[in-house]
């Protein structure tokens, strides 16, 4: 079927929960487009990865799927299930050709099991045939892309933050993340903060835990640790994108800064490893 699909016909691209995933599948974005030149594409994903493909021009439309986000505080089990079956019903007026669906390999049998599963759903709620693409992450890596880019927000967010730094300092931005797998904050802190004496004098510090929207830890780490900016995974990115260095323990951090092209930044604690 490749390559000979009517330019009026749409194909959908489908990921599921985790940042692997996700770029895994802005990784295999172009060589789809190879595989189906002339079709209209639409991607369907998390609304919380919505901010990876903000940028890239060669997304034209992201719909995020209410399937794979959680049920809303006291949302019961009804309401959940009738309203991912009211989305359904209306992403079938697209009118899909196929959907593809893309997920990185993990470790877990058991949540690569649950991936294809979540995809075999999704065919049978949009009723399209298609194709699902599992494989290692560094697979994916092999193709090109263009680099990622923080948002207008995201920057925003930073040139705020830096507004008043002086330019002959060294712009360090400390990140923590603590969402999927990573280790607890304070472990990560603690393995990196003998690190920081690396960066010399003249340092603007800037320690940064990206808590997305867990709420409980927001409230522990403000009382812990008030001097610590709370964020998500998008403000972060806007902090990579200025920052002269940025100190990490966390796989997650690394593969943005990669994708973002500023791995010659960072100061690595391979505490995940």
């Amino acid at each position: 079927m490749s390559g000979c699909l009517p330019a009026s016909q749409r194909i959908g691209v489908w990921f599921g929960q985790g940042l692997h995933s996700a770029l895994a599948a802005r990784a295999a974005w172009g060589q789809l487009q190879a595989e189906y030149p002339g079709a209209d594409w639409v991607l369907f994903g998390p609304l919380g990865r919505l901010f990876l493909f903000e940028m890239d021009e060669r997304v034209p439309a992201y719909i995020p799927l209410r399937a794979l986000e959680p049920r809303r505080p006291a949302q019961s089990r009804l309401s959940y299930y009738l309203e991912k079956r009211a989305q359904f019903k209306k992403l079938r007026g697209l009118k899909l050709e196929l959907c593809i669906g893309v997920s990185a390999l993990d470790a877990s049998p058991e949540l690569n099991q649950l991936a294809a599963a979540q995809f075999q759903h999704v065919q049978k709620m949009l009723g399209v045939g298609g194709k699902f693409i599992q494989q290692e992450l560094s697979v994916f890596f092999q193709a090109e892309r263009p680099l990622l880019q923080a948002g207008p927000q995201a920057l925003a967010y930073a040139t705020q933050l830096y507004r008043k730094t002086p330019p002959s300092l060294t712009k360090a931005v400390v990140l923590l993340y603590a969402e999927e797998n990573a280790p607890g904050l304070d472990m990560q802190w603690q393995a990196l903060h003998d690190s920081l004496a690396q960066l010399g004098s003249n340092v603007h510090l800037t320690v940064a835990a990206v808590v997305g929207d867990n709420r409980l830890l927001a409230r522990q780490l403000s009382t812990h640790h008030p001097d610590w900016l709370q964020l998500g995974l998008p403000q972060a990115m806007g902090l990579i994108a200025y920052a002269d260095r940025v100190i990490c323990a966390s796989e997650a951090i690394t593969l943005i800064c990669a994708e973002m092209g500023r791995s010659d930044r960072l100061l690595l604690v391979k505490s995940h490893s």
